[in-house]
């Protein structure tokens, strides 16, 4: 079974409980993506600059502990404003578990990054971001 825990219990930033609801939601409703949190240990660190709000995401296997700040050296930083931050949601999962950046959602995500309202460092831990991905879309 998924365990996600906020680090700081009930003092835990409106950030970091959104992300952990909504991860704790779409593990729970999708065999694929329980699968993904299960293979995952990772920090992913998620910066959201217009909110001055930062969360870590510690992925242990069947756990993931969400700290309401930067803690640790993240494997995945995500550096972007609140609307693009919600708009990573949105990216649908396509042919072989691959984030589609084609269509409308997609394209918004790859015009962030390329205006610099999105920034990943670690890109060169794929499988990790393509993990994460998978897991926090809605879509």
């Amino acid at each position: 079974m998924a365990e996600v825990v906020l680090a700081e219990g009930e003092g835990a930033s409106g950030l970091a409980s959104m992300v952990a609801t909504l991860l704790a939601q779409n593990v729970e409703r999708s065999r694929e993506k329980f699968e993904d949190f299960r293979r995952l240990s990772a920090e992913v660190l998620i910066e959201v600059a217009d909110l001055g709000q930062s969360v870590t995401l510690s992925f242990d296997r069947d756990r993931c502990t969400v700290h309401s700040r930067s803690t640790g050296r993240p494997t995945i930083a995500l550096r972007t404003d609140s609307e693009t931050f919600m708009a990573l949601g949105q990216i649908r999962i396509g042919p072989l578990g691959l984030p589609n950046y084609l269509d409308a959602p997609g394209r918004a995500v790859l015009r962030a990054m390329v205006s610099g309202r999105l920034r990943i460092h670690g890109l060169r831990h794929l499988r990790t971001l393509n993990r994460v991905t998978r897991l926090f879309s809605v879509a």
